[in-house]
């Protein structure tokens, strides 16, 4: 009889556990909890491993560190010391921001977090969004110029070696067939009739004929000859999206209400309105509800920076009477701190020639390789 009992309490028992996880699973389809909120349910709230990790990612909320993009790092994550990485860039409307962390094994868990600075008096972020669960990366379009933090911090108690990348790419393709950056000639604001007025738009200068090309999926709103722009196309991305305007065209391929492609050909260059004396060239413009807008990140081509040498230490001593401790990796970066000879620092890990450091106060920021010495791992 006790041992029927004993059965029907371990049944209960075990029903009561699904049930708990069924309902947890249906919240978190109208919660969806981030992947750190989900990783931290491993722990009970008051364990003194996670509420050190917590309060990491909170004062790393305050870091103001600097960098630009492209920008890479390599490290290594310590299991000792629960080192996160913080970032502020300037990223504008148009770009769409990579964020990747390569690491070893592939199974750790590694959680980024994107926030954007508030229009507010003490300058607080928000966060915009999140890496999902089991993923080591995060891109995010960019709808307004801004001020973003990006936030890495790894699970606890795991040593990893680590590459870092973040990179922004164009939200649009490039509108000019084998063109490129450079031959963008003249840029957004640039000035127009002695002053008078300033370039909506950018000029994409190449051979007269080459191939102008949608640079999303779209419907054509406008195509004809009118006004400054000469023979011209209005493309419209999506119902609800924005107006792309090309203009100076020597022919048009396509009309009205036509739906077209990414990639396809809508016109050809040239050099017509009132670009009859230039050279021919694509005027590119974007034009929201509120008016133009510099359309030259949504086109602007980018490289991924790449790792030159990987960092092997976690801690370093610095080798010189004086090291400056500057808020990015580059000697135009504000130096806003001095170290000593001998002064003992955590590396998070390295930018070209940079090393991302931080010091035992928690003070963070970038030291340049001559002024420091790694330690070996013990």
């Amino acid at each position: 009889m006790k041992n029927r009992n004993l059965s029907y309490i371990l049944i209960l028992f075990s029903l009561i556990i699904v049930s708990c996880k069924q309902v947890q699973k249906v919240a978190d389809v109208v919660i969806q909890p981030t992947a750190r909120e989900v990783y931290e349910r491993n722990f009970k709230k008051d364990d003194p491993l996670l509420v050190r990790w917590q309060n990491a990612f909170e004062k790393a909320k305050r870091d103001s560190l600097q960098i630009t993009l492209p920008y890479s790092e390599s490290g290594i994550f310590s299991s000792e010391n629960f080192l996160v990485y913080s970032y502020n860039l300037q990223l504008k409307e148009g770009e769409k921001l990579v964020v990747e962390v390569e690491k070893n094994p592939d199974t750790a868990n590694v959680f980024i977090d994107l926030f954007q600075q508030q229009n507010d008096s003490i300058q607080t972020f928000q966060l915009v969004k999140s890496s999902e669960k089991k993923s080591a990366s995060l891109s995010f379009e960019i709808d307004k110029s801004d001020v973003y933090k990006i936030i890495v911090q790894p699970e606890m108690k795991r040593e990893i070696p680590f590459v870092l990348k973040i990179y922004s790419q164009p939200m649009y393709a490039f509108p000019v067939s084998g063109a490129t950056n450079e031959n963008v000639q003249s840029f957004w604001a640039d000035p127009r009739d002695a002053g008078r007025r300033s370039h909506e738009g950018v000029d994409i200068f190449a051979a007269r004929g080459t191939p102008v090309v949608a640079v999303a999926d779209g419907r054509i709103g406008f195509t004809g000859e009118r006004g400054l722009g000469g023979k011209q196309v209005w493309l419209r991305d999506g119902l609800f999206g924005k107006n792309v305007y090309y203009a100076h065209l020597d022919s048009v391929a396509v009309s009205s209400a036509q739906r077209v492609k990414l990639g396809d050909t809508l016109g050809f260059v040239g050099n017509t309105g009132n670009a009859k004396t230039t050279a021919p060239h694509l005027h590119f413009g974007i034009y929201r509800n509120t008016g133009a807008v510099n359309p030259y990140p949504y086109i602007k081509m980018t490289e991924i920076q790449q790792v030159k040498d990987t960092v092997k230490s976690v801690s370093a001593t610095v080798s010189k009477n004086r090291a400056e401790l500057r808020k990015g990796p580059a000697a135009v970066f504000k130096q806003f701190a001095s170290l000593k000879k001998n002064d003992t620092v955590f590396i998070l890990g390295k930018n070209q020639q940079w090393f991302h450091i931080q010091v035992r106060d928690s003070l963070k920021g970038f030291v340049h390789q001559s002024l420091l010495k790694e330690l070996p791992l013990n």
